[in-house]
Order: structure tokens, then C-alpha cells, then sequence
């Protein structure tokens, strides 16, 4: 456990590996006991609390470990003391347990998990805004809007909790998708543009010399527009064009994102194999978009389009963020652990299985006339990923260096 201190990605990491293990465990288990006719106890819709536990539990805690190691690379600022995060990442794995047994055992206890979750998370927000904003670096484009969703991320936390205090849950999930769009994937798409080189500039020069950066901002404006729809859901009935102007919107960047995307198969780049898996985790962020945008045309019967969102969501969530997430998680705790071979055959597996876990999981979205079994696969192949992940590179973080060097 000393060694954890050693640096925040071994601390974040560590504790998020084991949030990403227990949440996909627990989800497995609750559908192996559906199955069997022995269904368990909620005090909240199951689905609200998968959404809950599956968006903002592991997540965060990557974004932060990744932050506050390359961060200080990225704004030449000193390297951050792991032992100054404890507390934080303490309170914010506390607050899950709490909040996950009050899923089943009262609304109350829920509330007080995610109130500890939030306040976590806002002492580690206030390392990531407190390193931004002592740097002196003229670009801070991209660390600023990583702030800005980590402070979107508090606020929905706050809000959950009471909501679920005055007995608000119809108030859960606009507040859900508000910090899945606006907070997670908001930080995501920037740490996409900043890394992956088929989000950079060059494509279209004309509008580079104008617009500059312009692949951030076309990317970026989904989670705005999204975040906008969360907040407008209780008068969406009053706004009859509005979901007509998001599915042009998703449809037109999807469109982009992929034209973007197929400039690149053929780039000497992909022949590496961690930004070939980079380059299919975004390819999912597209696949969702096209779902999305086909949800909410008009014509659509109910089901069908609930049907629509709902693989659109995996889609973002288990391939973008998930894949994204085992991908770049994998390199940083590979390289700070001294070992020079970042994707062998291990993480080429496990990121095989993820592609497997989504495929089941898109499948089981759009044939829910018999959705139980693709859906048990899909969630025993998440579960393997997880468990995989947390055991390997659990250990390896609470390990000294493999090539003896002391960081």
C-alpha cells in the first residue's frame, strides 16, 4: 500500500481498478440472480444504479490519476505528492460502498454514499483546477475544459445526493446524463484531440488557418448540445423541433468524425498497436453518434427509438470510454512501471474481449425481444476485462519499478 504513494496514477489507478472490478462483478451477479428467478431488492431503479455506479465510479478516478501525473508534464508544473491524495480518493471509494448498499438497502444511506463521493471528488477537482491554474504555460486549452467538466462532475454528484434526500429520483438521471456528457465524456474527447494524431490538424487546411483546433471544438459541441438536453428533459414536450436539430447536429458531426477517422487507415501511425486501439475506441464514439442521431428522427415507434438510445449509450460508454480507458490506463501504468513492452498479448486479449462485451452488448440493445442472454455475455465479458485489469495492473502498481529504477 506505501507504494501507491509513490505517485497519483499508482494511488487512482489502483482504487479505480477495483471500483471497475466491483462494479462489473456486481452488475453480473444481479442479472446471474434475475436469471434464476431470484431477483434482488432496489431501492432505486436498477437501471438508474447501474448508470450511477458504471459512469461515475471508476471513471473519475482515472481522469484523476491521469491528470495529475501528465498534468504536470503537460503545464511544467512540479509533480504532484500522492500522499496529499489520500484523503480524497479515500472519501470517494467510502462513498460508493455506502452508495452501492443503498441501492438495495434505503434511499437515505444513497444519498449520504454520494454526498462522501462528491466531496472526494471535489478535493481531487481542486488538485487538478490548483495545478492548472499555478502553470504559465500561454496554451491551457485543454487542461482548462478537463477543470471545467471535473467542477460539472461535483455539481451532478451534489445534486444526486439531494435528490435522493427529498426524495427527488425522477431528478437522477437528466442529472446522470448531464455528468456523463458534460463531465466524463467532456474530458475524454479533449484528452482524444490532445493525444490521438487523426484528431489533430492538417485536415482540412483552409479551415485550420481560420478555425484553429477546429477538430476540438466539432467534438467538443456534442457533449455541449447533450449536456443542454439533459437540462432541458423536464420542458422537452414544450420543444417540438429539438430533437429534430440533435439528430442534425449528431448526424453532421458523426459524419465529420468519420470522414476524420477514415483519413487515417492507411497512416504508417496505425501501425502501432496502441494507437491502432486508440483509433477503434474512437471508432465506437462514431458508431454512437450514428445511433444516436437515428434515435431521434422522427417516425420512430417508442420502442424503437428506446431501443436506438440505448445502444447508442453502450456504444459511447462500454467502446469510446471503456476502450479509451483500458487503452491509455494500460500505457501509463505499463511505462511508470518500468516495463518496455506497453500492448503484448495480455492487453491485445483484454481489449479483444471489451470489442467482444460491446458487440453482445449493442446486440442485446437492439433485439429486446430476447435481450437475457446476449445481455449475461456481455456483462461476463465486461466482468472479465475488469477482473483481468485490476488483478494485473493492481499488482504491478503496488510494485516497485521492473527495470529497478526508483520512478
Amino acid at each position: 500500500m506505501a507504494r501507491l504513494l509513490d505517485s497519483p496514477h499508482r494511488l487512482c489507478f489502483f482504487w479505480a481498478g477495483l471500483n471497475w472490478a466491483g462494479a462489473a462483478a456486481w452488475w453480473a451477479a444481479h442479472l446471474l440472480a434475475a436469471w434464476l428467478g431470484e431477483p434482488w431488492a432496489w431501492q432505486l431503479p436498477a437501471a438508474t444504479a447501474h448508470g450511477l455506479w458504471f459512469s461515475l465510479g471508476a471513471m473519475p478516478l482515472f481522469i484523476a490519476g491521469f491528470m495529475l501525473t501528465a498534468g504536470p508534464k503537460w503545464l511544467r508544473r512540479p509533480p504532484v505528492d500522492a500522499r496529499g491524495l489520500r484523503l480524497p480518493v479515500g472519501l470517494f471509494m467510502l462513498g460508493w460502498v455506502l452508495a452501492v448498499a443503498g441501492f438495495h438497502l434505503g434511499s437515505a444511506l444513497c444519498a449520504a454514499g454520494l454526498a462522501l463521493v462528491a466531496t472526494g471528488w471535489a478535493g481531487l477537482s481542486w488538485r487538478i483546477a490548483e495545478l492548472v491554474a499555478g502553470s504559465v504555460q500561454a496554451d491551457r486549452r485543454h487542461p482548462q475544459l478537463v477543470v471545467s467538466a471535473s467542477l460539472i462532475l461535483v455539481a451532478c454528484l451534489i445534486l444526486s445526493s439531494l435528490a435522493l434526500a427529498t426524495g427527488r429520483t425522477d431528478l437522477l438521471n437528466p442529472l446522470l446524463r448531464l455528468a456523463l456528457w458534460g463531465g466524463v465524456v467532456m474530458v475524454f474527447l479533449v484528452v482524444s484531440h490532445r493525444l490521438l494524431p487523426f484528431l489533430g490538424k492538417g485536415a482540412w487546411p483552409a479551415l485550420d488557418a481560420r478555425w484553429p483546433d477546429w477538430p476540438l471544438w466539432l467534438v467538443v459541441s456534442v457533449p455541449v448540445v447533450q449536456s443542454a438536453s439533459a437540462l432541458l428533459e423536464p420542458w422537452r414536450a414544450a420543444l417540438p423541433g429539438w430533437r429534430g436539430f440533435e439528430a442534425m447536429h449528431l448526424g453532421v458531426v458523426a459524419a465529420l468524425c468519420l470522414w476524420l477517422s477514415l483519413r487515417w487507415t492507411r497512416a504508417p501511425a496505425l501501425r502501432q498497436p496502441l494507437v491502432a486501439m486508440l483509433y477503434g475506441a474512437f471508432l465506437w464514439w462514431d458508431v454512437a453518434l450514428w445511433l444516436a442521431a437515428a434515435a431521434r428522427l422522427p417516425g420512430w415507434e417508442g420502442s424503437t427509438a428506446a431501443a436506438l438510445e440505448l445502444a447508442a449509450v453502450h456504444a459511447l460508454t462500454m467502446g469510446y470510454l471503456g476502450g479509451t480507458v483500458l487503452v491509455m490506463a494500460t500505457r501509463v501504468s505499463s511505462t511508470h512501471s518500468g516495463r518496455p513492452v506497453v500492448i503484448d498479448r495480455v492487453a491485445r486479449t483484454l481489449y479483444g474481449v471489451l470489442q467482444l462485451a460491446v458487440t453482445l452488448r449493442l446486440v442485446a440493445a437492439l433485439a429486446p425481444s430476447s435481450p437475457t442472454p446476449w445481455l449475461a455475455c456481455a456483462a461476463v465479458a465486461w466482468m472479465v476485462v475488469a477482473a483481468a485489469w485490476a488483478s494485473r495492473h493492481g499488482r504491478w502498481l503496488g510494485s516497485p519499478r521492473a527495470d529497478g529504477r526508483s520512478t
